[in-house]
């Protein structure tokens, strides 16, 4: 009785804890390897390099893609506070750089920014999902 009683905990912690982890493992990845990913699946230009500061991200980039620039930021998952924006981001679909608010979504350690009314931000969307 007890066994089973132990053995249905595990599984219930197992699956608790599973659940709780919602981002991809991508953090070994570099931000130039999503600068080349994403510049394959959309055709999109590099744009500059973009500030880290504002956000707190380790770097940034942005592309041009269909005229309009979509950033690009990769945060160190091993850092709280760089969990905390991700999370964030997954949450709530947006974020604030210098108090404006731009639309943003997370992929594991990295985060696209300002991609909502770009006309092919289905293709957008699809390239840095699949990264």
């Amino acid at each position: 009785m007890f066994r089973s009683i132990c053995i249905l905990f595990a599984a219930a912690a197992v699956i608790l804890c599973g659940a709780c982890r919602t981002t991809v493992e991508n953090n070994d990845r570099t931000i130039h390897e999503l600068y080349r990913h994403m510049v394959q699946q959309t055709g999109g230009t590099f744009d500059g390099e973009m500030a880290v500061d504002p956000i707190h991200a380790d770097a940034g980039f942005a592309l041009k893609v269909a005229n309009r620039q979509v950033a690009f930021y990769k945060f160190n998952t091993k850092y709280k506070k760089a969990r905390a924006k991700i999370e964030y981001v997954e949450k709530n679909g947006f974020l604030y750089i210098y108090g404006f608010k731009y639309s943003a979504v997370a992929r594991g350690s990295f985060i696209m920014v300002d991609y909502e009314e770009n006309p092919l931000k289905d293709k957008l969307l699809e390239a840095f999902n699949s990264f």
